[in-house]
């Protein structure tokens, strides 16, 4: 496998060895039934999500309700299913490739809907890594998943976001600068096993307390989602160093 291809699993394992890091990643193990069990009893929600591939394609949301039954939200179907085993047979019947099982975090809403936000971190030769753009990628309706194309949702400016959020936790200005020294902090740490990696797109989120946390980081990201925005600085920013 290329180091392109590696699997979200690798690159989670890379930050976990950061002490400081790995309070911000949601707890992620291989899928089995054993891991989904384990995941149910200790979480109130769970994703299952595929160990390759990006879009959030094949995300699923497992969410306890009691009395030993689980909503399962895949696409915008949703399902109400009795018990771990079967929860676990329904999923595996829909799941065709190698998939992981993960904490879920209740994510901040903007008008009832989850948003995550898209940090681009990057380099020029020989000197250190910045922040060059951030984003808010807010879901379609009915949908768990952020991806604009997928669920029809739509991206805001982070600022944006954050003070249309039920967040109170801390201003807009604090927060923006936790995601800065967590999504840097994670390009060094990721930069101790790809070493010649100049760019990173991360996949970040604010729960509903406010904490950050890193969901996933691609090594390819799309910057497309930039134009998007009214204001395109950010985009001529991030384009800027990739000459």
């Amino acid at each position: 496998m290329g180091k392109y291809n590696e699997s979200k699993l690798k690159k989670y394992r890379v930050l976990r060895r950061n002490s400081r890091l790995a309070s911000t990643l949601p707890r992620t193990r291989l899928f089995s039934k054993h891991a989904l069990r384990h995941f149910l009893k200790q979480y109130r929600k769970v994703i299952a999500k595929p160990i390759a591939g990006s879009g959030g394609a094949g995300v699923i949301l497992i969410t306890s309700l009691g009395d030993n039954h689980y909503k399962v939200h895949r696409g915008c179907r949703k399902r109400t299913i009795r018990g771990k085993s079967a929860t676990y047979r329904y999923i595996r019947s829909r799941i065709k490739s190698q998939y992981l099982v993960q904490k879920g975090i209740s994510l901040a809403r903007v008008n009832g809907r989850p948003f995550d936000i898209r940090v681009m971190v990057q380099r020029r030769s020989g000197s250190s890594w910045v922040v060059t753009g951030m984003l808010a990628k807010v879901a379609g309706a009915g949908y768990i998943i952020t991806n604009i194309k997928r669920s029809g949702g739509r991206v805001l400016p982070l600022r944006s976001a954050i003070q249309l959020s039920s967040l109170r936790s801390a201003s807009a200005d604090q927060l923006i600068q936790r995601l800065k020294a967590v999504a840097v902090a994670a390009a060094k740490q990721l930069s101790t096993y790809y070493a010649n990696q100049r760019v990173y797109g991360l996949d970040m989120a604010l729960d509903s307390s406010g904490r950050v946390w890193i969901i996933e980081a691609n090594l390819r990201p799309d910057i497309s989602l930039f134009l998007k925005l009214k204001d395109k600085s950010q985009y001529r920013r991030i384009r800027s160093y990739k000459r």
